[in-house]
């Protein structure tokens, strides 16, 4: 489900100061703003300057997160509590095994802003199904989601074959494994729900990402979306783009020269596959 792209690893790594500068440039143009940076790969917690990068956002007053696979040894983490204000944990049971990942989540659990996604792959289901176990019994303060898997990311996507069991234990994830979360602490949520608003009924409820996929709620063609103006990505090789949707076109390079929308898009997507894209303000057109 992951393209081999991402993990074959033939990217270099980007230069320190180039992103240092493209973050001051973000800082100065957003200025009065607290700005989260998000970091992702790959695994990001081998580059070799993450903890130096991490530091000079922190020296901006913003703040910083990486998405990581958990592979690096707990005794790492233990070290490096204070350079992180969130941590997005992947579990990919085809590549390490429940308990070594589950002790790097146990090391940091309640030291910042933790979150757990589980790669719910049908072949290892049981692994899986541990993971979210000792997690949700096991930890306190950590957030969790069992995540549906898409394969053929691109133009063909589609969820992968799941049996009508799993999909119920995917549909009532929030009952089995949500609702059971232990807060002891609070932190701030970088990469939230999403409130969705009847401005007709005037009612509204929350949804997250992963919730909205599994049921088929995740299409907002033709919908003003705010990716661009609320977020923006930056690809491997310093494109800017509004979204890993790429909807629009690309706004520019991080590492020359770019110009920021200031305006929505227009979605012409069949689906919102990435959390990321989903988490961004959308407003269907009002037909006249």
């Amino acid at each position: 489900y992951c393209p081999e792209f991402l993990h074959a690893g033939t990217v270099e790594w980007p230069d320190i100061g180039i992103l240092q500068k493209f973050i001051q440039d973000m800082s100065d143009h957003f200025i009065g703003k607290q700005i989260y940076f998000e970091f992702t790969g790959g695994e990001v917690t081998l580059y070799p300057h993450l903890l130096e990068l991490c530091d000079f956002i922190h020296g901006l007053n913003h703040t910083v997160g990486i998405i990581s696979n958990g592979t690096r040894h707990h005794n790492w983490w233990s070290k490096q509590k204070d350079k992180f204000d969130h941590v997005c944990f992947s579990y990919h049971a085809e590549h390490t095994k429940p308990n070594k990942f589950f002790n790097v989540v146990k090391t940091v659990a309640g030291e910042f802003r933790t979150h757990v996604n589980i790669m719910m792959n049908p072949d290892k289901w049981e692994d899986c199904i541990t993971v979210a176990e000792k997690v949700t019994h096991e930890c306190e303060n950590v957030s969790l989601a069992l995540q549906p898997l898409m394969q053929g990311l691109g133009a063909e996507e589609t969820v992968f074959p799941y049996t009508s069991e799993q999909q119920e234990v995917l549909d009532r994830q929030h009952h089995l494994y949500g609702s059971k979360i232990k807060w002891t602490k609070e932190f701030n949520v970088p990469r939230g729900a999403m409130k969705m608003v009847d401005t007709v009924s005037n009612k509204s409820e929350i949804s997250s990402a992963h919730r909205l996929i599994s049921n088929n709620m995740n299409n907002w063609s033709g919908w003003e979306c705010y990716a661009g103006l609320e977020n923006l990505v930056i690809d491997w090789d310093g494109s800017i783009l509004r979204g890993w949707c790429r909807v629009g076109p690309t706004i520019g390079n991080a590492y020359s020269s770019y110009k920021l929308p200031d305006k929505p898009v227009l979605c012409n997507k069949k689906f919102c596959h990435c959390n990321f894209d989903i988490m961004s303000k959308k407003v269907k057109i009002k037909k006249l």
